[in-house]
């Protein structure tokens, strides 16, 4: 249950397997420019910004006396009905928005049922290392492959992605009727409520967490050019779709090359180190995108891969080291919100300024680059306790090692 809600809670998400399919159809049948396809991505995935109330929904308030088993069957199903009505309400801004919504809204508290089951198996069973490893691996996956398969579904008919995500939602639904037998005995836990309000008191007042936070908001919130790169792509340089597709591939494949070196190099420097070689690699390989075309598009997107996911690890275990004790999944899960939306905002930002203020593309590799570098700046004020610490080094004043950084996600976790 954990691997197929894993796989299919991430796959079947509008801004994963219908990324392309879904704004290469708002660009090409309802006109969008860069600012509006960007902002209507935003909205649509906005629910994954709030995934830790899904959370305290799931532990504190039992659906039909059970904490996972119905809010399973309501995320996947409802998911995969408003997938189904996207395919079938008329292609308009508005039902097109509220349908994308539909789904994610649904999708999110699938996505957090499958957490709690994680949890609740590697506890009971004694097995969180190969359930993590499973969850990790088949997000993987999911990086490397849909990048193809987003690129196919593009150059078909919308109903096709319509009828692969309706299907794998269906799926999920189906096994969870099947298999996931929970009794239902569960209570309203008015505990976990209280625990919440601690736990947010606790975040509130921590230094170390609003510091960290602050400096992971500039990073991300640096205008980004997601949306006018797919224009450039499409309208400039006239890609095919599948060769869209084979690109956020390659990113994937190097992205995974990055994560494993990133794992042996954490141990040998510390994490302001890290941070500082990670963000300045990322900048220098922004400067690519200066020089992009068809025939360099393969070896850039491979370099950026690679640098982004080593400064999006270094960034997430920053974001670890941050969150105080007692608070490990509010806290953590409240800074990745935190960064999806300031992703969006990225996105929306250089949208704005390519339709808007007319700039150039290269302007905006430009301006991305440099206010990415402006953060550097900011390294040394960081809490020290956190970046002096090598990955395994115990904190001061605790007797085991820091707790291991958690792989960045393709998508919105």
């Amino acid at each position: 249950m954990v691997g197929l809600g894993a796989f299919v809670t991430t796959i079947a998400q509008p801004g994963v397997i219908g990324r392309l399919p879904l704004q290469l159809l708002l660009k090409n049948e309802l006109h969008f420019n860069a600012q509006t396809l960007a902002a209507f991505m935003v909205i649509t995935t906005f629910a994954w910004n709030v995934k830790p109330l899904a959370g305290i929904l799931s532990d504190a308030f039992p659906l039909f006396g059970t904490r996972r088993r119905h809010y399973m069957l309501l995320g996947a199903g409802m998911a995969a009905v408003c997938w189904f009505l996207m395919g079938v309400v008329p292609r308009a801004n508005v039902p097109l928005l509220l349908t994308a919504f539909g789904a994610n809204a649904f999708m999110v508290i699938a996505s957090t049922v499958m957490g709690g089951l994680m949890v609740e198996a590697g506890r009971k069973y004694g097995i969180s290392g190969r359930v993590t490893s499973i969850r990790q691996a088949l997000q993987s996956a999911v990086s490397l492959g849909n990048g193809l398969l987003g690129g196919y579904l593009a150059a078909t008919a919308f109903g096709w992605t319509v009828g692969v995500a309706t299907a794998l939602l269906l799926v999920l639904a189906v096994a969870t009727f099947f298999v996931l037998t929970e009794r239902p005995a569960a209570t309203r836990d008015r505990d976990v409520l209280a625990n919440a309000r601690r736990e947010l008191s606790t975040l509130i007042s921590s230094r170390t967490l609003w510091a960290s936070g602050a400096f992971l908001a500039l990073v991300y919130i640096s205008p980004g050019f997601t949306t006018p790169l797919l224009f450039m792509q499409t309208d400039t340089l006239h890609f095919s779709t599948p060769y869209i597709g084979l690109m956020e591939s390659i990113e994937g494949a190097a992205g995974l090359a990055g994560s494993l070196v990133y794992g042996v190099v954490c141990r040998r420097f510390n994490l302001r180190q890290l941070l500082t070689t990670a963000i300045t690699v990322n900048v220098l390989s922004t400067f690519l995108y200066l020089r992009y075309g068809h025939d360099t598009a393969p070896f850039i997107h491979a370099m950026v891969g690679f640098a982004v996911i080593c400064s999006e690890l270094a960034l997430m275990d920053l974001a670890v080291r941050s969150t105080p004790p007692g608070c490990e999944s509010l806290g953590f899960s409240l800074m990745m919100s935190a960064r999806n939306f300031a992703l969006g905002g990225s996105d929306v930002i250089g949208s704005w300024l390519i339709d808007s203020r007319h700039w150039a593309f290269h302007e905006l590799v430009w301006l991305n680059a440099a206010t990415t570098a402006l953060v550097l700046v900011f390294i040394p004020f960081l809490p020290r306790a956190v970046m002096s610490r090598r990955d395994g080094e115990a904190a001061p004043g605790v007797a085991g090692g820091a707790p291991p950084s958690e792989p960045a996600p393709a998508r919105a976790v």
